[in-house]
C-alpha cells in the first residue's frame, strides 16, 4: 500500500468540473491517485438546516458531518484503507453502495467547502480553485441535477438562487484568494491546467 506524499485541494463552485478535472489527473497519474471527496459527508436530511420556506437547504459548511470526514481523513493519512457510504443526493438506491478508498501517493481533496474547513486546509501540499461563468454552471448543474439526482427543474432553479449562489458568496469565493492556482473552465481546462500537471509531476518525482 501506498504512502500518501502529496496532497491537492480542489474547490469552486456546483458544476465548475471538479469531476472532469480529477479523471484527468488520474489518467495522468495512473495507479497514484485516490480521492476523498466531500459529497460523501452530507448528514441525513432530518439533521440539516431548512430555509424560511422549510427547504432543506445542503449548501452550508454545516451540512456535512465533519466530525466523520476529520476521523476518516485521519485515518487514510495514517495509511489506513477508509470504507464510507455513498451519499445519494435525490437518488437512494445509489446510497447502498460503499466506497472503499486506498492510500495512493497522490490525495486529492475534492468540494465546495475544501478551503473553508481548517483541518483540510491546513494539510493541503497545493490548491486549486475552479472558476466557470455563472451561464455554463447554472447549465451543468441543471443537466446533472434532473438527469442524475432526480431534482426537478423547479427544484433546482429554487436551489440555485436561495441556496447555491448564497453560499457561494459567502463560503467558497472568499477563498479564491488564498489558493496557489485558479483555472477556467468555460470551454475546458485554459492553460493553467499544464501548471497544475507539472507541479504534480515534479512532487511525486521528488518522493520516488
Amino acid at each position: 500500500m501506498a504512502e500518501i506524499k502529496f496532497i491537492i485541494g480542489i474547490t469552486g463552485g456546483s458544476g465548475v468540473g471538479k469531476t472532469t478535472l480529477i479523471r484527468k489527473l488520474y489518467d495522468e497519474f495512473p495507479e497514484q491517485v485516490c480521492t476523498f471527496s466531500l459529497d460523501n459527508y452530507y448528514r441525513p436530511k432530518e439533521e440539516q438546516e431548512v430555509d424560511d420556506n422549510g427547504v432543506i437547504n445542503f449548501d452550508l459548511p454545516t451540512a456535512l458531518n465533519t466530525v466523520q470526514m476529520e476521523s476518516d481523513l485521519k485515518d487514510l493519512l495514517a495509511g489506513k484503507t477508509i470504507r464510507h457510504q455513498q451519499y445519494g443526493f435525490n437518488n437512494p438506491s445509489s446510497e447502498k453502495d460503499f466506497i472503499y478508498t486506498e492510500p495512493k501517493k497522490l490525495l486529492i481533496i475534492e468540494g465546495i467547502f475544501v478551503m473553508h474547513y481548517p483541518f483540510i486546509r491546513n494539510i493541503l501540499n497545493y490548491s486549486v480553485f475552479l472558476e466557470v461563468d455563472k451561464g455554463f454552471q447554472l447549465r451543468r448543474r441543471l443537466k446533472r441535477d434532473v438527469e442524475e439526482r432526480n431534482y426537478s427543474f423547479d427544484e433546482v432553479m429554487y436551489q440555485w438562487k436561495y441556496h447555491v449562489e448564497p453560499a457561494y458568496e459567502m463560503f467558497v469565493l472568499p477563498h479564491k484568494k488564498e489558493v496557489n492556482l485558479v483555472i477556467h473552465n468555460n470551454h475546458g481546462f485554459d492553460d493553467n491546467i499544464h501548471i497544475l500537471m507539472k507541479v504534480i509531476h515534479q512532487n511525486l518525482d521528488k518522493v520516488n
